[in-house]
């Protein structure tokens, strides 16, 4: 007898609550002339195309088509578009049960963090 496959989820509310602070902290940094302009526009871009790959492999899982590697997923969010990833994972229901990969995903997350941090800190993402 096979065991039941372990499921790790956060709810759609959460995930649009992190999306939200998430966009008026950057708002707010922004009005605040604390985020330089190259790292406001290559958020966002990074963030539309993580955005865009969680919906064509979710897509492609649909139709059992040649899908995305997790790994490009991965480094997707690890280049800063770990939001949009976050809140992809649960408007598109992907990607979001299966444990190991959301192990790695806040991994990555951690990541990012503290490379930003360490980056501002040594002024290097400062206007």
């Amino acid at each position: 007898m096979q065991a039941a496959p372990r499921s790790f989820r956060f709810s759609l509310k959460f995930s649009i609550g992190v999306f939200v602070l998430l966009s008026l902290c950057l708002l707010y940094l922004d009005w605040q002339l604390l985020v330089p302009g190259w790292l406001k526009y290559g958020l966002l871009l990074i963030n539309l195309v993580t955005l865009f790959g969680y919906w064509r492999d979710k897509k492609a899982a649909e139709q059992q088509a040649w899908r995305t590697q997790e790994s490009t997923l991965l480094l997707l969010g690890l280049a800063g578009g770990w939001p949009a990833a976050f809140v992809a994972q649960h408007w598109f229901r992907h990607k979001n049960r299966k444990v190991s990969f959301q192990l790695l995903f806040w991994l990555t997350v951690l990541i990012n963090a503290a490379v930003c941090y360490s980056l501002w800190l040594s002024g290097w993402l400062l206007p």
